[in-house]
């Protein structure tokens, strides 16, 4: 019996409780804010996503063309440099 009324007296279990109850709860609210999301159908998520994919891929083809002209542009001083001091 003393162990059982120790564990009772044990300042830490009551907070353990609480900690448990409050994660309870936090969960179940959760769980009551996602059913209020308004999801996207699939057809705009599909469309979005080819927007995305599209947006994607011309914004690197962009950053391509760029560094291939900069790297044109090094590449010319470097030669020029070259030929006028050896």
């Amino acid at each position: 019996m003393e162990k059982i009324n120790a564990k009772k007296n044990h300042p830490n279990a009551s907070v353990k409780g609480m900690e448990g109850k409050k994660l309870i709860a936090f969960v179940g609210d959760v769980k009551q804010e996602l059913k209020k999301v308004d999801w996207t159908d699939k057809e705009e998520l599909i469309v979005c996503t080819k927007i995305v994919l599209a947006s994607t891929f011309l914004f690197g083809l962009f950053v391509y063309i760029n560094d291939l002209v900069v790297q044109g542009f090094l590449n010319t001083i470097h030669f020029l440099v070259k030929v006028v001091f050896g």
